[in-house]
């Protein structure tokens, strides 16, 4: 009786680690999966290697204005961490700053893929106007919709030191 206990309690440890070991190895499988389509250009890479940037410049009243490497680093490190919004969550949480960024574009230039636009949409604010994020449409990162930037205000602080008032 015990024999065929611990056998039971055996054949269902197994089951359960190659259960297990299955479900490890399908998500090694996605994961991979993405990342070689990401690599071959079948879906866009919502993330901008800073390695791969030759420039970054913000267009204000019809000017280019050129960043220098400690903003375009800054810059890059907040739109890697942007999240998709819809559009129905922008004009719902849409608020008019008391200083706006007057800036018409951001273009990424970069070196070996083509220049990457991002354009100020609106901003919103979730916790008052005090805090307010900046909402991009890149559509080399995001093709279906739009880009929150995921800081408080900190894309307005190194945008307005970009270019001269």
């Amino acid at each position: 009786m015990y024999k065929v206990e611990m056998m039971n309690k055996t054949k269902t440890g197994l089951t359960i680690t190659f259960i297990m070991t299955i479900a490890v190895l399908a998500g090694f499988a996605v994961i991979l999966v993405m990342n070689v389509a990401a690599l071959l250009g079948v879906i866009p890479s919502r993330y901008i290697s800073p390695n791969d940037v030759r420039g970054i410049a913000v267009e204000h009243n019809k000017m280019l204005y050129t960043l220098n490497f400690e903003q375009q680093n800054a810059l890059v490190e907040i739109l890697n961490r942007t999240v998709p919004v819809g559009k129905e969550l922008v004009t719902a949480q849409s608020v008019t700053p008391q200083k706006p960024v007057d800036i018409q574009r951001i273009v990424i230039y970069r070196f070996n893929a083509p220049d990457i636009e991002a354009i100020p949409v609106a901003y919103v604010s979730k916790s008052g106007p005090e805090h307010t994020n900046l909402v991009f449409s890149i559509p080399a990162c995001n093709s279906n919709g739009l880009l929150e930037e995921s800081t408080s205000n900190e894309i307005q602080q190194l945008l307005i030191t970009t270019y001269d008032p």
